[in-house]
């Protein structure tokens, strides 16, 4: 019998991640077709789907750190440090570094500097299949 994505076919992208290859607690990437990589990290009963790059600079999120205990991932280019359930930041080590810099001038207003976030993907499973769908957000 062969898996096919749910609703409109163009909803989705056209190769669904196969749920058996993973590696549970790792970070890997799938290609899903169209010259499209995610992420995905399935923890226990959980699976994270997200876009490829780092927000911040487009860092390879392929090469991040995943901490379970935490639930975060880390950007190996500069530490930025994201939650994997909500794509919030968690962290901008750059604030700390820079603390003393980020006051406000006439040209600087820290509550106006970027927010940055995991773009994570929405998904349905059937079967031993994820497809991934062509918005943001989780299903």
């Amino acid at each position: 019998m062969t898996q096919s994505p749910p609703g409109p076919a163009d909803a989705f992208y056209p190769r669904p991640i196969e749920l058996r290859d993973l590696h549970r607690g790792v970070v890997q990437v799938r290609d899903v077709g169209e010259g499209v990589e995610v992420v995905v990290i399935p923890d226990g009963d959980k699976l994270y789907v997200l876009r490829e790059a780092c927000p911040h600079m487009g860092g390879p999120l392929s090469q991040a750190t995943y901490c379970r205990k935490d639930g975060t991932l880390e950007c190996p280019w500069h530490g930025y440090l994201f939650d994997v359930a909500t794509g919030a930041l968690r962290d901008n080590p750059n604030e700390r570094i820079m603390a003393s810099l980020r006051e406000p001038t006439e040209c600087f207003r820290p509550e106006r500097a970027p927010r940055y976030a995991l773009t994570l993907l929405a998904y349905t499973v059937i079967g031993d299949r994820a497809y991934v769908s062509r918005t943001r957000g989780r299903e």
